[in-house]
């Protein structure tokens, strides 16, 4: 049964949040000493939120978990139930986070739905936010909508279940079918040296002398948590592996350490003074401090948060703190504080985005305000299948560090200046300066410079009064097509699937393929493809009609 945040947890999440942004300043990619790393799941943005903190994500370099020449995908983009590893800013009073790597659990086929496996891994989908993040879909309304033969990304972390452990997904999003690698992470047992083979899971792999290991001269051992990658499909219930790195977490002696998701190595001990969190060995002492929860409730499965400190000599993460996620009374409540993007309206019910993450509204939902595109929103909700049901959308004022995203035309651009204004935009940014510099990155001016009347997608950071705005990302996009009834259109940005010859879906949205009205389709949209679509209503039939959908890969 899904929670309404309580009206305490919700005030204070969006004052912090606030607090947070006002506190950031205008610096963009500040370095910091010393050295601090947060684990866990991406659970919100405003900036990104991590086992309950809010941690600033302004400058902060995004890149995936891989291996030099392995095939993980080139570009980047934090999304909501992605596992993370963040390293922080040691020198800042909050949490800042200076790189952020993307670090799935699974990419593979889905060989059965019945229990749900992928790549040799069973994965288990999660609907308790008390038992940890509820599962994330992309691509897909629900589970339900998953297939044999599709290829998924899955985050998420071992747990056990009857006859071994599975994977409790926090992510389940849907891939093009036309890659062929696989990607599984784990820990290794069984391993025969002699062999050249383990077992992640219940997934065998083998690996030979053409297997490159990273970091180099690593060996491997049992208890040793990997990243293995094959640039061919699972046979049954084994792969060969191409590339393997060992997922050493050295950090420096008396690091701060935060680290979130399910306990292992408890084995029935109770109390369990010496748990694992994502491969961390975790030591609970008397001195430690339990937030949510006590010593009893740590126990093998269920969701823990840690604050600590590393001791290098026992190679264990000593807890200051611990929260035991199933007392926490707002477990599973999704703080989102953005611009509205994509925004579409069918009675009582909106979709739109904030922050990317898709965000739908229902008869239940608490406005605090009228929205619309570009309008600055705080959003507090629960996941229910692919979007953040909200149960409250207030309107807070502009605040410094405030992230905002925005479609619209560059005007009164200034090449020596480094400025442009935005066109056809909605009043928060219409009279604003945005500022782009050597931290800004550009993409789709390959052959084509900035120039006024351009569309683009823009990620800026407001920098505060006399300021104006600085921008992060510049995508160029498409000029919008034209209504054959000459009405609004409008844009959203998603995963298509459910593409039939007379309909499609995208993210939320669901649009009919007329002749005549829709471009054909390219060969490159397919299920699993993120496209940019543009679409209008179609009065006579009250329906979403698609006027152009394609392939849109850096959103």
């Amino acid at each position: 049964m899904t929670r309404k945040p309580t009206l305490r947890g919700w005030l204070g999440a969006l004052a912090g949040a606030l607090a947070l942004l006002a506190g950031c300043g205008g610096g963009v990619g500040s370095g910091g000493t010393g050295s601090a790393m947060a684990l866990g799941t991406v659970e919100g943005f405003g900036s990104i939120y991590i086992g309950g903190d809010r941690c600033d994500d302004t400058g902060a370099r995004i890149e995936y978990d891989t291996v030099p020449g392995g095939p993980e995908p080139a570009q980047a983009e934090v999304k909501l139930g992605q596992r993370i590893e963040a390293e922080l800013d040691a020198g800042s009073a909050g949490c800042k986070i200076l790189v952020a790597r993307i670090a799935p659990e699974v990419v593979g086929i889905v060989s059965a739905t019945s229990p749900l496996t992928v790549a040799g891994a069973q994965v288990v989908v999660n609907t308790d936010p008390a038992e940890g993040p509820v599962t994330v879909f992309d691509g897909y309304d629900s589970a339900a909508d998953i297939a044999i033969g599709d290829r998924v990304e899955v985050h998420g972390k071992a747990v056990p279940v009857s006859g071994g452990v599975a994977i409790r997904a926090t992510r389940i999003e849907r891939k093009p079918a036309t890659d062929h690698w696989v990607r599984v992470a784990g820990v290794v047992n069984n391993l025969d040296a002699n062999a050249k083979t383990f077992t992640l899971g219940a997934l065998t792999v083998s690996y030979d002398n053409s297997t490159t290991i990273f970091p180099a001269g690593a060996a491997l051992a049992n208890g040793q948590t990997v990243a293995m990658w094959s640039l061919t499909p699972v046979s049954g219930s084994s792969v060969s592996a191409r590339f393997i790195r060992v997922l050493r977490r050295d950090f420096a002696n008396q690091a701060a350490v935060r680290v979130a998701g399910p306990i292992s190595g408890c084995n029935g001990a109770n109390p369990c003074t010496t748990p694992v969190i994502d491969g961390v060995a975790v030591q609970i002492t008397s001195a430690t401090r339990f937030t949510w929860g006590n010593a009893s409730d740590v126990v093998d499965g269920r969701s823990m948060y840690v604050r600590g400190t590393f001791d290098a000599d026992s190679g264990m993460l000593v807890a200051n703190t611990v929260a035991v996620r199933r007392h926490d009374p707002n477990a599973g409540l999704v703080n989102l504080l953005g611009t509205v993007t994509d925004y579409a309206s069918a009675g009582s019910e909106t979709d739109f985005r904030v922050r990317g993450v898709p965000v739908t509204t229902d008869g239940q939902t608490t406005f605090d305000c009228v929205i619309g595109d570009g309008k600055l929103v705080a959003v507090a909700g629960h996941i229910v299948g692919s979007s953040v049901l909200a149960t409250r959308i207030d309107c807070p004022s502009l605040a410094a560090g405030t992230v905002v995203d925005v479609y619209a035309q560059v005007a009164n651009l200034d090449t020596t200046a480094r400025t442009f204004k935005l066109g056809n935009v909605g009043p928060l940014l219409s009279l604003a300066t945005i500022h782009y510099s050597d931290l800004t990155a550009f993409h789709g001016f390959e052959t084509t410079p900035l120039a006024d009347g351009q569309y683009v997608a823009l990620r800026a950071v407001y920098r505060g009064p006399g300021d104006g705005f600085l921008a992060t990302r510049v995508i160029l996009d498409d000029t919008p097509p034209a209504s054959p009834t000459g009405g609004a259109v409008l844009r959203t940005v998603g995963i298509a699937h459910g593409i039939t010859g007379t309909s499609l879906k995208v993210g939320l949205i669901q649009m009919a393929i007329v002749p005549g009205a829709t471009e054909p389709l390219g060969s490159d949209v397919v299920n699993g493809t993120v496209v940019r679509a543009w679409f209008y209503r179609d009065v006579p039939n009250a329906r979403w009609v698609a006027l152009r959908v394609r392939p849109a890969p850096l959103f």
